[in-house]
């Protein structure tokens, strides 16, 4: 099945053990410009948190983060990591499928870091965006970002094959990628109002681009 081939690379330890290395402790330039969305000092859920780059710089702006991940592995890191970093977050383990949390919970979901495109089959990515709607409060904001399949064919076309992107050598691990309108079609299917989507920069535009779409409940 391929949803346990992103979760048995998460789970890794040499793995995650690199993650460490993508903190760049800042968030990239079309992040940077959505949290202006963001209701000021909102509770945020930082679904696919990784090693807490994004938890960590939404904290600082003064909103309140909690992250969840499906690797057990990265959440025992993250915790050590955040609490040897001077942070008390709070990081949890989730089943990947349903959100421990009730209804209305927050006020902003982020998937970032192109997690989206690892939630493999239009199904799970349905349901997945429904369970992002019922947490969040009416009037409550989702962001999430994938891999922009035009920019990855134009520049690293070796590592694509179809609508899947394979960045490791020897791995099994993709990442799904999407033209602009699908992401808003995602959105749209699940209930949210879509207020845009588009191509983001990362830091500099040699780093690249993403796709992401911001969406409204």
């Amino acid at each position: 099945m391929d949803q346990t081939i992103a979760a048995g690379w998460y789970e890794d330890k040499k793995n995650v053990d690199e993650m460490v290395h993508w903190n760049k402790g800042k968030l990239k330039k079309w992040e940077e410009t959505v949290t202006g969305s963001f209701f000021q000092n909102g509770k945020v859920l930082d679904i696919g948190c990784g090693m807490g780059r994004e938890a960590y710089a939404l904290h600082d702006k003064g909103f309140s983060v909690t992250g969840i991940d499906n690797s057990r592995e990265v959440i025992r890191q993250v915790t050590r990591f955040s609490k040897e970093n001077g942070y008390d977050l709070p990081f949890l383990y989730y089943d990947g499928q349903v959100l421990p949390f009730e209804a209305a919970s927050f006020d902003t979901v982020i998937i970032w870091a192109q997690t989206f495109g690892l939630l493999y089959g239009d199904d799970y990515k349905n349901s997945f965006l429904r369970e992002c709607y019922r947490v969040l409060k009416t009037g409550g904001i989702l962001s999430f970002s994938g891999h922009d399949y035009q920019y990855i064919i134009e520049n690293y076309n070796k590592f694509a094959r179809g609508r899947k992107f394979y960045p490791y050598d020897n791995s099994e691990i993709y990442w799904e990628m999407f033209l602009p309108e699908e992401l808003s079609a995602f959105a749209q299917y699940a209930g949210f109002t879509v207020l845009t989507y588009e191509r983001g920069e990362i830091y500099t535009p040699k780093d690249g681009y993403v796709l992401h779409c911001l969406c409204k409940k």
